[in-house]
Formats: C-alpha cells, structure tokens, sequence
C-alpha cells in the first residue's frame, strides 16, 4: 500500500514501525478491588470489567511491567461526546464520583471499609 501511493504521486515512502506501546494487562486481585470499590459508589448498571488486555493505556502499561496496578476509566455520563473531539465537554460532577470511588479504593485497600 504505501509502495503504490508513494508510486502513484511518484515519491519515496519508507515506513517505519516500532512496539512501544504493549497491551495492558491489568493485575486480576487489583481488578476486583477496584470492582469491589466501584460497588460501593456507583449504581450496579453503571461498572463494567474488562478482564482481556487492551492498548487503549498509552504507557500506563510499561509501568504495570514492573508494579502491580489497574487502569480505571471514569465515565462522563450520558450524552457527552468522546474525549479527543472538539464538541467534548468535561463534566464537573464526575469529579465527585472519580474522587469518592478512588477514596473508597484507598481506604478498602489499607484496612477499612469502602463506605459509600
């Protein structure tokens, strides 16, 4: 493909690949503490897991080479377009969620309840 493209505007085209980004592949008893945690700040429609590895980490996932850890993702409700497009708006309020489920994790992790 870029042979041909490159031929057909008769330019040089070289492409070069690297594997700098690796799947994550998130720590299975962190996983189910932070679902342990996410049960106790959100509605039970509102928690998925994904226990498959995936690439949507950036480089979250090299540090999970050398330390246990789980990637979370924070909703911003309904209706809100995507991150990385020009109509997106941040939700204020989610920071009350992300912020009361991230205290729920810490405090289920160092001993004590998750609380709601």
């Amino acid at each position: 493909i870029t042979q041909g493209t490159a031929a057909a505007y008769n330019v040089a085209a070289e492409v070069n690949y690297s594997r700098e980004f690796v799947p994550l592949r998130n720590d299975a008893e962190l996983v189910d503490a932070a679902f342990a945690a996410a049960r106790h700040v959100f509605e039970p429609g509102n928690i998925a897991v994904a226990r498959e590895p995936m690439t949507a980490s950036e480089d979250f996932a090299r540090f999970l080479d050398h330390v246990p850890g789980c990637f979370v993702f924070l909703g911003n409700g309904e209706g809100s377009a995507p991150l990385h497009n020009s109509s997106y708006d941040f939700n204020d309020d989610g920071l009350l969620f992300g912020t009361n489920f991230h205290f729920a994790l810490v405090r289920q992790r160092l001993g004590g309840e998750a609380g709601r």
